[in-house]
């Protein structure tokens, strides 16, 4: 790595794993800190290649830095800045360590320029955030985190199994646009190991599973990073194949439906994340720049209102105890902040 380029995903790991020997009155402090240092080392980029590393056979690239992977780097540093700012009053640090390292995880993805880097990233992703579910600690947490986490691992063996189908192929492992106009088995296989994280139906059920049962502000994070690295990835490596159009209108159709039927406030609104992701597929889907621009604008508009409203939600559920809406009513007199910020997004 060179001194044009520390990598956010490394800042934000490193944090996580040095957080536990930070007590005491330099715990909250340190909480912003370190993201914020993230954030900073996105703004301090130059476009290029960096964290070029030889690897047996293969060449790993840690850090392409272009304009795609660096509006998702803003906006994701940005995010795990609110975030992190939200979960102060969480006390267990193996929550913050777990968060760090989903975000450092999506980071990871978001800058490597290779299928082995995206394949190790793509993974802590899976297995960090799914410890943002656990933490829960209630009756459901447990079987809804293996279910979580048992879709993810099985949806990164069939990424793997493309991965591995397309070197065979090929010879190459550069995570670039494949050749949508003659897609092969490689190609679906990469496709639906993208369009599980993505919660495209009928590989959708573990999101507003894991999102509902989620932790306050573990929910939080989860909103913004799944969903939206999978995006980043279709745009990467599938713009312009033609059945993510299909896709997203009926994951666009499909999730708003389910979000109106929803009494839960955190299930709606992870229904309404399936449904807004669907735009950001068709857009994808289409491939042309404007198309592409528009589902990255999206993903960006998204990552913060979303945020804004599972934070309203999570404060409700951290003062009441209760998230349905049928058990809830007359909170913005007693709530005006949390009603403020959740009105606007």
């Amino acid at each position: 790595m060179t001194t044009d380029f520390i990598h956010p995903g490394f800042v934000l790991i490193i944090g996580a794993l040095v957080l536990p020997f930070v007590m005491g009155p330099l715990r909250k402090p340190y909480l912003i800190i370190v993201p914020i240092l993230a954030f900073a080392c996105v703004l301090k980029m130059q476009h290029g290649t960096y964290g070029v590393v030889d690897f047996m056979n293969w060449q790993l690239t840690f850090g392409r830095v272009d304009a795609l992977s660096q509006v998702f780097g803003y906006i994701m540093t940005l995010m795990c800045i609110i975030g992190s700012m939200y979960g102060l009053h969480v006390k267990d640090p193996k929550e913050h360590m777990a968060a760090w390292m989903y975000v450092g995880g999506s980071l990871g993805v978001i800058y490597c320029a290779d299928y082995i880097t995206l394949f190790i990233f793509w993974e802590l992703m899976a297995f960090s955030s799914v410890f943002l579910v656990w933490f829960r600690k209630r009756k459901e947490s447990l079987p809804t985190g293996f279910r979580y986490l048992m879709v993810h691992t099985a949806g990164g063996l069939i990424l793997l199994a493309g991965f591995v189908l397309r070197y065979k192929a090929t010879g190459a492992l550069d995570f670039n646009l494949l050749d949508v106009d003659h897609p092969t088995l490689y190609t679906y296989l990469i496709m639906v190991g993208f369009i599980l994280n993505a919660a495209v139906p009928p590989f959708h059920a573990w999101l507003p599973d894991a999102y509902g049962e989620a932790t306050v502000s573990g929910a939080v994070f989860m909103c913004a990073f799944t969903t939206k690295t999978a995006v980043y990835a279709l745009a990467r490596g599938l713009a312009g194949l033609d059945i993510l159009i299909l896709l997203g209108v009926i994951m666009a159709l499909y999730g708003v439906v389910y979000a109106v039927l929803e009494n839960d406030a955190r299930r709606l609104l992870a229904y309404h994340i399936i449904s807004q992701v669907g735009y950001m597929v068709a857009g994808v889907g289409i491939g042309t720049q404007m198309a592409i621009n528009g589902a990255c604008a999206h993903a960006f508009a998204h990552i913060l209102y979303k945020g804004l409203l599972f934070m309203g939600c999570g404060s409700v559920l951290y003062m009441t105890g209760k998230s349905k809406f049928s058990e809830l009513g007359g909170l913005y007199k007693k709530m005006p902040w949390a009603f403020i910020f959740t009105l606007i997004g």
